[in-house]
């Protein structure tokens, strides 16, 4: 019948949700911020490069004091 569709919405919906809602947690634990670092732009590549580089982590966003004195 038409009602028995409901119960696999609802069971996609809650895996979705899931699968949405589970990285907090380990991102949380992992790099210790709510979410990680968005890589859509190349020039947003390049600066993950950059806090690497810098610091040794990229997840560590490197601030001024991370450049070296000249």
């Amino acid at each position: 019948m038409w009602f028995e569709q409901f119960y696999s919405g609802i069971i996609t919906t809650a895996f979705v949700a899931g699968a949405c809602y589970m990285s907090y947690p380990f991102n949380k634990w992992d790099v210790g911020r709510a979410y990680r670092r968005n890589y859509c732009t190349p020039q947003r590549v390049e600066l993950s490069k950059r806090d690497h580089r810098l610091t040794g982590n990229q997840y560590r966003v490197a601030g001024l004091d991370a450049f070296p004195e000249k």
